[in-house]
Formats: C-alpha cells, structure tokens, sequence
C-alpha cells in the first residue's frame, strides 16, 4: 500500500519529511512531492496549498501520477463544537461541503455535490476506529515527551481528548460567530470546520479509495482562547500531526 500524506500548510508536513528515509522529489503542477518510507510504509508527502481546489488538484495527482492507494489530510481546523478545546484532535466519520448550495435545482438537496447525489463523504468504520486508536495513543503515551510542557502550557493546551465526527469545508475561515451559528443549526453533529478535507474526500470517493482526515483544533467555537496561529501550527499541532500519523501507519 502507498498512502499520499497532505497538508496545507509547510509547517504541517516538515516533520514527515525530516522522518523519511529513501527520499526522492518530483515538482508537478508547483508542489514539491516527497516520495519514500516513514514508519515503514511506502509515502507520498505534499503540501497541497490551502482551499478545496488546491487540495482536490493535489489529492489527484497522489492518485494519477503517484499511484496512492490512500488519502491522508491533516493539519488545524477551527471548533464549532462547545465542548471542543484548543489542542484537541478530530478524526472525521464524515465530511460536507458547506458552501455547496445548488439547491435551487429540481430534486437536489443544499450540501449536495451535483451529479454525484452525495452530501456527506462517510469514512469506513475501520479507519476511523485506526485513526482514532492512533491519535490517543499519540496523546496518551507519546505528547509529554513530545512537545515541552511550557509550550502546551502557553497555549492553554491541558489534556487534549480525541473526538470523532463531521467535519465541514469550505474555501471561507470561519471567524464570524453568526456564520458559525449558522452551519452549526444546519449541520446537526458539526465539530469542526476547515477548507480542504471534504474536498479530498470527494475526490478518494470518485476513485474508489480511502481518505482520512484527522485535524487538530486550533481555535475554539466562541474564539474565546484565540492563539498565534502559525506559532502553534509550529510548536504544538505539527507535533500532534506527525505523531498521530505515525502511530496511524504503524497499524496500516
């Protein structure tokens, strides 16, 4: 098997490449992509730039030209469930498109993808359950001695739990509480929103593979604990990233 790693941004991929072994480069389509093994298996990594666009190009490409047979994305995603705290980590069961509305078309649902008659882009109970064993046993055995205390400390990041559920995506940040309100009275269930992870996962579904996406929360729904994004990107969530990912291929 040959899994194609994203994220959209350098900083959430730098650790896979500082991890890899039997690295070799290929430039295609303006990214750089990084073929070799971590953690025993054979990868893809690629920073596939921010948006559905970008990721979808990126996320065809792992299948064309790489011969993936599996889609991993990850990176940060912002809170819109309550109970969710900055640091923790968000395995999805299903993805959705929210500013997807073509509605207005006989028969058709808002959140649709058209010609496809899917909305939601639902992950095999089996990955999830991998996904969700890899990033608790990242957070349980493997945090403390991964990233300083202080450093967690700094960021209010206390003990970060797993959860599983929808994730939504759109090419807009989330950071009007009105607009949150919104998606989450029309997405009953919403933990979190970002801007790509729905989009690979339509991508995965049309070639008959697996995609996984697993996020990190980065800001809370009420924006009550806002963060230096990038710094903690750095410092706390590529940490949370590359470690849950490696525990998750590991199991594969």
């Amino acid at each position: 098997m040959k899994i194609g790693i994203m994220g959209a941004m350098h900083e959430e991929i730098a650790l896979f490449r500082d991890s890899m072994v039997d690295v070799s480069t290929q430039i295609r389509g303006m990214r750089e992509y990084t073929s070799g093994k971590l953690a025993g298996c054979d990868v893809v990594v690629v920073f596939s730039r921010w948006g559905k666009v970008a990721a979808s190009a990126t996320a065809t490409t792992l299948i064309e030209r790489f011969d993936v047979d599996m889609l991993i994305f990850t990176g940060v995603a912002g809170a819109m469930a309550a109970e969710l705290e900055v640091g923790d980590i968000v395995i999805a069961d299903s993805l959705i498109q929210h500013d997807m509305d073509v509605s207005f078309l006989p028969n058709t649902k808002k959140f649709e993808i058209p010609l496809l008659g899917v909305s939601n882009f639902t992950v095999d109970d089996i990955y999830v359950q991998l996904a969700q064993s890899a990033a608790q046993s990242y957070l349980t055995n493997d945090l403390r001695t991964n990233v300083p205390e202080n450093t967690l400390v700094s960021f209010n990041v206390t003990e970060p739990k797993v959860v599983v559920g929808l994730i939504a995506s759109g090419d807009q940040f989330i950071a009007d509480p009105a607009i949150a309100d919104k998606l989450c009275s029309q997405l009953p269930g919403l933990q979190c929103v970002e801007m790509e992870g729905a989009a690979v996962a339509q991508v995965a579904y049309e070639h008959s593979i697996p995609c996984i996406v697993m996020r990190t929360i980065s800001d809370k729904a009420d924006h009550s604990a806002a963060v230096d994004f990038q710094q903690f990107t750095i410092d706390v969530a590529s940490h949370f990233t590359c470690g849950s990912v490696m525990r998750l291929l590991e199991s594969l």
